[in-house]
């Protein structure tokens, strides 16, 4: 066709007004299939650009979606809802695992008693009466964990359901450590409940948070970030709403109060600054598990009363209440 219209004979033996007709009819074929190929043109530079934004409302809502569900995903070594920590007669480290997927549910800790003093806390950082039950024995309890006598499993919870609160936003503070430095968070949980008592109105401020823990000794740029960002705070609800349904490894249902603290599977009903009741439950969990009704009898008897402690009343054992340590 295109010889065809440039072969100039196609005008031979025709008139001046055919000649001219022609050429119009020509003129008008060769516009018309100009606008044909300009219109293919455009439909396939707006079809290029409607595949092209699918794609980018594709990724985009892929990395919304990973945003959203990331903020339900837990913190690495909380895979139980806890961070276990134990000891090896001189350290005291925390046990690594991996983070709770969103949907999933949390895996009990294997707590065997038959090897060490099996303790579980259950804690609320606003919790006045928290900080009264660790003020009186967490120096006892953390020293069988650091001497390889005792495990302990943190578990932070907020029972105010603010998602706001300072009780949300400590315990997120407790798993952004765990997340990141996990061997550190038994010293961040000490020094939120030191700070319990002279908590202002709403509690540390995120920024107060991070200065908090990094002075405990969890210094991570990550962790900072974790804490003003509230990464965790859906997974604290979480986790919290699953304790108020199920306390797994206890002779309690369901947490109703904290702080909730679990000895070999029984809970703890007596007064939260009586070292001596505490010490008797301690002793009561270890002849049922073991049958003997000395729980000294394993270490070293001088200058103790029988419970693992020293007599001065401070809870600080001389050894553990009768377990054989943890291999180091």
């Amino acid at each position: 066709m295109s010889s065809a219209r440039s072969d100039k004979s196609m005008y031979d033996g025709l008139s001046k007004k055919d000649r001219q007709a022609l050429a119009r009819e020509i003129a008008r074929i060769q516009r018309e299939e100009e606008r044909k190929r300009k219109r293919r043109t455009r439909i396939a530079v707006r079809t290029t650009l409607i595949v092209a934004g699918v794609a980018v409302l594709a990724v985009a809502g892929f990395a919304v979606y990973n945003g959203i569900r990331s903020t339900f995903v837990g913190p690495l070594n909380m895979l139980s809802d806890g961070i276990l920590f134990e000891g090896d007669g001189s350290t005291t480290t925390a046990v690594t695992t991996a983070a709770l997927q969103p949907d999933a549910q949390p895996v009990a800790s294997d707590l065997d008693t038959s090897t060490v003093l099996r303790i579980t806390e259950y804690v609320d950082y606003a919790s006045p009466d928290v900080a009264t039950f660790e003020t009186a024995n967490a120096s006892a309890l953390q020293s069988y964990v650091s001497a390889g006598y005792a495990s302990i499993e943190l578990h932070p919870v907020a029972l105010d359901g603010d998602a706001s609160g300072y009780s949300t936003r400590a315990a997120n503070a407790v798993a952004c450590v765990a997340n990141s430095t996990p061997d550190a968070t038994l010293a961040v949980h000490n020094a939120l409940v030191a700070a319990q008592p002279t908590l202002p109105d709403g509690g540390l401020s995120n920024d107060d948070l991070v200065a908090l823990v990094q002075k405990a000794g969890a210094t991570d740029a990550a962790i900072a970030s974790c804490i003003t960002g509230n990464e965790f705070d859906d997974w604290v609800a979480g986790a919290t709403a699953r304790a108020q349904q199920n306390v797994p490894n206890s002779d309690v249902a369901t947490l109703t109060a904290t702080p909730l603290v679990i000895i070999d599977g029984t809970a703890y009903s007596g007064a939260l600054d009586d070292t001596d009741a505490l010490n008797a439950l301690i002793t009561e969990v270890f002849s049922a598990a073991t049958g003997t009704t000395d729980p000294g009898a394993a270490g070293d008897s001088t200058g103790t009363d029988g419970t693992g402690t020293d007599d001065t009343g401070t809870g600080t054992p001389t050894e553990a209440p009768g377990r054989t340590p943890a291999a180091g």
